[in-house]
């Protein structure tokens, strides 16, 4: 039977925060998968809002330990000085934490003989090049996105408390984002829509004037033309702005907003890294980037494929509108058997006056082997300039707007 061995190190943080660490000898005798991979903490007890009950209810006071398993096997020797506790409802630092580590199991255990009852608190692991690392070397991937964004973007944190407090009492452990917009990547046919921005969390609006700046619209791209714009409702959660003049029609519009400039209110303590938006849904980051929307202003629709059949060796494909038969190509229609590409000849169908759209008729142009696929590109175009819409949201010629169908 393999020799198990618990290696212990205490982190002793008095009031001088000076610390006393014990180093056992290494143990050599534990498989090594996993080399090369960024670690990171599978589970925490208590888990993340979670209470953190005293396990010795027979002495006075609170005395608990919180378990962080790892995915990899640690450096115990990285963990010193790179485990804290904060405590958020009275701010500062929790003394006295005493870290062991079981390097079998992958478990760290933080524990503390006073913890204050009615207290949330913070457990921060700290990543990067000076933080807490893997034995193969690799560093502590916090938020586990794959990426080593480094400290303290990549801090693995967790928030728990303790008896007669609340999770509400606890800080956020992760940045604001925005959880709705509208008009939402759609044509519209308003020509001075109200556009509203709803966010996860209520953000800091202190200073309105500075935070309506990072709001901007634009004509073409993110980078196109300013539109003024006007606010004409706002809470903590939500703001929306009108066009202060009509829009031009046939026009994208973008809607960008500074991440960076724009933070949550969030309560006192809380690390100031989580305050920005989080624009892109990945977590805090050293550079948030802007977050950008677009919606187009149209009053034409683009086309669609409404119909897709076999017939006698080939296919009939309907449109919506009628179509700039320039466009219906080879390039932009295919048809795909188990062999591959199909040839085929083209026959366009004239659906008489009364009709809006048009019928391609593809007939094959040798023998085939089903079953088929039927492609048709976001580049065909309506004789009206409109290219293929076919995810629904009334804007032609976007990237998944290619039309596939498997009979």
């Amino acid at each position: 039977m393999r020799r198990t061995i618990i290696l212990i190190f205490g982190i002793l943080v008095i009031f001088a925060c000076k610390q006393e660490i014990l180093f056992p000898d290494y143990d050599t005798d534990l498989p090594t998968t996993g080399a090369g991979n960024f670690p990171y903490v599978v589970d925490v007890n208590p888990y993340n809002y979670g209470q953190l009950f005293d396990d010795n209810p027979d002495t006075s006071g609170i005395q608990a330990t919180i378990t962080v398993t790892f995915s990899h096997f640690m450096d115990w020797t990285s963990l010193a000085g790179n485990v804290t506790v904060m405590n958020t409802t009275a701010g500062g630092e929790v003394p006295g934490i005493v870290v062991t580590y079981n390097a079998e199991a992958r478990k760290a255990l933080i524990r503390s003989e006073d913890w204050s009852s009615s207290s949330a608190y913070l457990l921060m692991l700290k990543a990067g090049p000076d933080g807490i690392k893997s034995r193969f070397g690799t560093v502590l991937d916090g938020d586990n996105d794959g990426f080593s964004d480094g400290s303290p973007y990549d801090d693995y944190i967790t928030t728990f408390y303790t008896a007669v407090a609340a999770p509400e009492s606890c800080v956020a452990t992760n940045p604001p984002f925005v959880s709705s917009i509208s008009p939402d990547t759609e044509r519209i046919i308003n020509p001075q829509p109200e556009i509203t921005i709803e966010f996860s969390t209520a953000m800091d609006t202190t200073n309105l004037a500075g935070y309506i700046a990072n709001f901007k619209l634009f004509k073409g791209s993110a980078a196109g033309n300013p539109v003024p714009i006007d606010t004409i409702y706002y809470t903590a959660t939500l703001i929306q702005f009108r066009p202060r003049d009509s829009l031009i029609i046939g026009n994208k519009y973008f809607f960008t907003i500074a991440s960076a400039n724009v933070k949550a209110k969030y309560p006192n303590n809380t690390p100031a890294y989580l305050l920005p938006l989080d624009a892109d849904y990945d977590g805090p980051e050293p550079t948030e980037p802007n977050f950008v929307w677009y919606f187009l202003y149209d009053d034409v629709e683009p086309t669609r494929v409404t119909d897709c059949e076999p017939i006698n060796n080939g296919f009939q494909i309907d449109f919506s509108t009628r179509m700039d038969q320039t466009t219906l190509t080879p390039e932009n229609i295919k048809v795909f058997d188990q062999l591959g590409y199909v040839p085929g000849t083209f026959v366009f169908v004239s659906r008489g006056s009364d009709f809006y759209y048009t019928r391609v008729e593809y007939y094959f142009e040798r023998s085939t082997n089903p079953p088929y696929n039927v492609y048709v590109s976001k580049n065909v175009k309506s004789t009206k300039g409109r290219m293929l819409d076919s995810n629904g949201n009334g804007i032609g010629g976007e990237d998944k707007d290619d039309f596939w169908w498997n009979p």
